[in-house]
């Protein structure tokens, strides 16, 4: 037996244009499923999240500021409600402000009564977007982030780092 008749058909029994075809069909109909699956798992709101670890200094804040923020971890923005990050972890050490001295010059010296504040916040982020966001607002090393929650308020904070967790 011919892999291929005279009538051009495989093994005398399918044409070989309509395999083509058919397997043509087959193609499509797995190309239209795998869209259809995947939109419906988007609308969801599956999509896949990376979670974080965004490391945040707030220079001279009060002495009140560290347990202002362990009365609730979670962040808190006015326009998004509660956000996808937490706060895990809050350090202290004493703040290095700069001070004039009675001849007026400029020295470094220790605040007896301001911290600078370490915070470490856990980010849930939406890998639909190419950058780490908090709420609606997209964090790097270097720049300025506001770490509020309904008790604290620290602005102008800087992200010292971000890591996988």
């Amino acid at each position: 037996m011919k892999f291929i008749d005279e009538k051009g058909r495989i093994f005398g029994k399918i044409n070989i244009f309509d395999l083509i075809v058919l397997l043509a069909l087959i193609i499509v109909a797995g190309g239209v499923g795998y869209k259809v699956v995947k939109d419906k798992a988007e609308a969801a709101g599956k999509i896949p999240t990376k979670t974080y670890i965004v490391t945040v200094k707030s220079s001279a804040m009060p002495e009140t500021y560290s347990e202002a923020l362990k009365k609730d971890p979670r962040i808190y923005y006015d326009n998004d409600q509660f956000v996808n990050a937490k706060i895990i972890d809050i350090r202290e050490e004493p703040a290095v402000i700069t001070v004039q001295t009675d001849d007026g010059k400029l020295i470094e010296a220790v605040s007896p009564d301001l911290k600078d504040v370490y915070i470490d916040l856990e980010v849930e982020d939406k890998q639909d977007l190419p950058d780490i966001r908090i709420g609606r607002y997209a964090v790097a090393v270097g720049g300025k982030l506001t770490v509020k929650t309904i008790y604290a308020m620290g602005q102008d904070s800087v992200v010292l780092d971000i890591r996988e967790k």
